[in-house]
């Protein structure tokens, strides 16, 4: 669309008029600028017509970013033109303004306005005019829970719209009962409406618009349980806000929403802040109530108990000044979940959440009744009353067999708890295992590592469950098989690359040269903020892109076959850890028996952990004087042999002496442990694993011929004299060294590679563990780079510090470099999970390969290693030894 300017300045009556409806339409297409060309024409004369129409542009241009200055504008314009006896144009004013009083909250005021326009119109002579406002009257009607009056505005609308020709209101219509259909679950009919809304924008160039339209599919996609989707449609909204005017409040509350559906609280719970911040400053008091509830819910899922509360009773009393008591009741159910979750279980909070319930559904929302009905139902069980009980299961276990995965989920959850409230334990057993289907059916749908790692949490009270019922009389066998079914599951699936990969490969060449220039600015003292920022965007970009990968359908697992694993197995043993709340328990495979050992208290565990990995961070920096160092020793002896008791005694007359191989399958934080430096592992064989079904499969990687890969990073100084070393070992590699050993001239030389050597820098990123990285000489080799890889190499062995470690999530799903290489189909790696000295790494390093070369297998490789260099207790084998 093509606009004429006049001149400011120099136009007549006419000529203003003409310019002011011109600015009008310009208004989705660049507001900013539309606002300063009203502006500009308000300066010259603000006493006519024309100064109406600009008036109301100027209000529109200011609704995203000052709301109450734009009411202002826009009461300005009403008042002109009843002045100038201009009925029409003062509805037309009325009508936008209607929904910026919304926007504050201000529902009644804006009903006020609708229906003071409404009788300024003639249904005959401004049938256009009066479906614009119905439009509009539709959206606040909607906002008040009051859809059925709002879709017979649209209904009303469309036939109108549609004969003027009228595109931007058409636009506008579809965005809004898209919208309205997606909270009713009405999800194929919402996103037909969206995105023939967007196609229109498309066309007629509004990009403004876009942003809206492309953030309602988001929100539509995920109400559909689509989150890749919705994730990439947000992702785009974001990015056309950036790139036209900043606006990315409304966006960022959206994709907390998202992530709150993924599984990824923490980070949802950072959005909807960062969201509420701008909506607050920005006047929008409806926006900034609906972050605020979902700021709540996240910190709910993330176990803050007193900012959820906080956040839902904030909330609610927002909502109640708003009169949007479908949305108070939400709020009101978050604070009622916090007070569970807090260990609340009285009459009075049964009488609460039976009630919530209710009004719940008379609202029409979707997951939260069902929710709410399954904590009464635990509370009524808790309070002895099991008829109460039995029939709010009953209720929400109708639900199991049809609708999205989340509803399914707590539908199996209801139904495994009212079988064993019933006394029907092989009924509650089987509930587990269908409701866990469920959940990987949804995390099927989930391309990125990130993603399908956190949607485990949701299958957790499922999880629980079925170990309780093992742990509860079930035998040594049922326990490993059911621990199984939810562990690690992830890692056996290779992520997928997102459609847009080529942008993503740039995007991190990007970041290597963003972080290798950090590190050479700080080192020569420079000012490295600039930088820094810059890195975080490329991160978060990163992050997104990956997210966007759709994922793709499998088969469904079969339980874990024991006879197999036996058979595998053949003389050496597995011991699994398993953990339930704080009870950390133990099952032996050995000699064709299984055998189930309690181990003690988790938290317990964990203070001898963090201790050991202290000393031999302390010991290996030889950081301190010699008293510290002195007391680091003391505190390392001790955390072994304490770590050794608790772990080891329970189940040593089942694992035999230290000439049995071991393959251990650790839990929780056991997975940063250097088994190592325990003394019954002192010469023993062993390989970890972060699951028996992943050992079988790293077992079963053929062997196959293939290049030798030796590398090294810069910053280590023994690391080049260790790769010529190698390279004595194995004349038919080719080292990579200095500017060579880039991150794609390694990642090129793994792929397909029988056996990969790297000395380098590891970097383990706890707070995003998929940045976990190897420093190599453009920069870091990211997770991110390593999910690319064609073929991992079958066996790889990094000497880098930290380079096991892993980010850990509900179910031991495990995310770092070790896992990704796992994952991509690597048999054996050999890690570290702990700092350990240059020296004593470059001398392990050379025994490895020597009883590499002598035809040992790498768990037997590393074991002799280790008996000949004690000092470097950190390296473990993991996959397949």
């Amino acid at each position: 669309m093509t606009h004429t300017p006049v001149a400011v300045g120099m136009a007549d009556g006419a000529d203003r008029l003409t310019l002011a409806e011109e600015l009008l339409q310009l208004m989705d297409a660049d507001g900013a600028a539309a606002g300063e060309r009203a502006r500009r024409l308000l300066a010259d004369e603000d006493g006519d017509e024309a100064a109406v129409v600009a008036r109301r542009v100027l209000g529109l241009s200011l609704r995203f970013s000052d709301n109450t200055r734009a009411c202002a504008e826009l009461r300005g314009g009403v008042r002109l033109a009843l002045r100038l006896r201009l009925p029409v144009r003062a509805a037309q004013v009325r009508t936008s303004l209607l929904v910026q009083l919304s926007h504050q909250g201000r529902t009644q005021s804006a009903l006020r306005e609708a229906a003071l326009a409404e009788a300024e119109l003639d249904t005959g002579r401004n049938e256009l005019d009066l479906a614009r406002l119905k439009v509009n009257l539709g959206l606040v009607l909607q906002r008040l829970g009051r859809a059925g009056e709002a879709l017979e505005c649209y209904a009303f609308a469309e036939p109108v719209l549609l004969r003027h020709a009228d595109v931007r209101w058409q636009i506008i219509m579809l965005n809004l009962r898209g919208t309205l259909l997606a909270y009713q679950g009405r999800s194929d009919s919402a996103t037909a409406d969206l995105r023939r809304a967007i196609s229109l924008a498309e066309s007629g160039g509004l990009n403004t618009v876009l942003i809206t339209l492309r953030q309602n599919l988001g929100f539509a996609l995920l109400r559909s349980g689509r989150i890749p989707e919705a994730l990439e449609q947000i992702s785009q909204a974001l990015s056309l806000a950036e790139a036209l005017d900043g606006r990315l409040i409304s966006a960022l509350s959206d994709r907390a929403d998202a992530l709150l559906a993924a599984g990824l609280a923490a980070e949802a719970l950072e959005n909807a802040e960062r969201a509420i911040v701008g909506q607050v400053e920005s006047g929008r008091a409806y926006d900034a109530a609906e972050s605020r509830l979902i700021a709540a819910r996240a910190a709910l899922e993330a176990g803050e108990l007193d900012r959820a509360s906080e956040f839902a009773s904030q909330a609610r009393a927002e909502f109640t000044r708003q009169r949007r008591y479908t949305w108070t009741t939400w709020a009101w159910q978050v604070e009622l979940a916090a007070r569970f979750a807090g260990g609340e279980r009285t009459p009075e909070l049964l009488r609460e959440l039976t009630r919530c319930v209710t009004r719940l559904e008379r609202a029409g929302w979707l997951y939260t009744p069902l929710r709410t009905r399954l904590l009464a139902a635990r509370t009524a069980v808790a309070l002895g009353r099991k008829a109460q009980a039995e029939r709010l299961y009953a209720q929400i276990a109708a639900e199991r067999f049809a609708g999205l995965a989340t509803l399914r989920i707590v539908a199996w959850e209801a139904e495994s708890e009212l079988r064993l409230l019933r006394g029907d334990r092989v009924g509650a057993a089987r509930a587990v295992t269908r409701g866990l289907k469920v959940l990987a059916e949804f995390a099927g749908t989930l391309g990125a590592t990130d993603l399908r790692a956190a949607a485990a949490s949701l299958g957790t009270d499922l999880a629980a469950s079925g170990l309780r019922l093992c742990l509860d009389g079930g035998s040594a066998r049922s326990l490993l098989v059911r621990a199984e079914q939810w562990r690690a599951a992830s890692l056996r699936r290779a992520p997928v690359r997102p459609a847009q990969s080529g942008r993503l490969a740039e995007r991190l060449a990007e970041l290597r040269a963003v972080t290798a220039q950090v590190t050479e600015d700080g080192l020569s003292g420079k000012d490295i903020r600039p930088l820094n920022r810059e890195r975080i965007r490329l991160e978060e970009e990163i992050r997104e892109l990956a997210r966007h990968a759709p994922g793709s359908p499998v088969a469904p697992e079969s339980p874990l076959n024991l006879r197999v694993l036996g058979e595998v197995l053949g003389d050496r043993a597995l011991v699994e850890y398993v953990r339930l709340e704080d009870e950390l328990h133990a099952v032996v495979s050995a000699d064709g028996r299984f055998t189930r050992h309690r181990i003690g208290s988790y938290q317990s565990v964990l203070g001898e952990l963090d201790s050991l990995r202290f000393a031999m961070g302390r010991i290996a920096a030889q950081h301190g004087n010699s008293a510290l160092l002195g007391a680091a020793q003391a505190i390392y002896r001790h955390a072994r042999v304490e770590l050794d008791r608790i772990l080891l005694d329970p189940v040593r007359g089942r694992i035999g002496g230290s000439e049995r191989e071991l393959v251990l399958v650790p839990t929780g934080s056991l997975h940063a442990l250097a088994w190592a430096a325990l003394p019954t592992m002192e010469g023993r064989v062993l390989t970890i694993a972060p699951s028996a079904r992943s050992w079988l499969a790293a077992e079963r990687v053929p062997e196959r011929p293939g290049p030798v890969s030796l590398a090294h990073g810069p910053g280590l100084p023994q690391a080049e004299a260790e790769i010529k070393a190698l390279a004595q070992l194995y004349p038919d590699a080719e080292p990579l060294h200095g500017a060579n050993a880039s991150a794609e001239a390694v990642a090129k030389s793994w792929d397909g590679a029988r056996l990969a050597h790297l000395a380098a820098h590891g970097r383990f990123r706890k707070d995003n563990p998929l940045f976990s990285n190897l420093e190599l000489a453009d920069g870091p080799l990211t997770v991110y780079d390593l999910e690319s890889l064609g073929r991992a190499p079958r066996v790889l062995i990094l000497s880098a510090c930290d380079s096991a470690l892993s980010g850990i999530h509900p179910g031991d799903e495990l995310m770092g470099v070790a896992s990704a290489l796992l994952a991509q189909g690597s048999k054996t790696l050999i890690a570290s999970v702990a700092p350990i000295g240059d020296e004593h790494t470059r001398a392990l390093m050379s025994r490895l390969h020597l009883e590499l070369g002598r035809g040992s297998r790498p768990a037997h490789a590393l074991a002799a290693a280790q008996a000949a260099h004690p000092e470097a207790p950190a390296f473990i084998c993991l996959g397949s030894g």
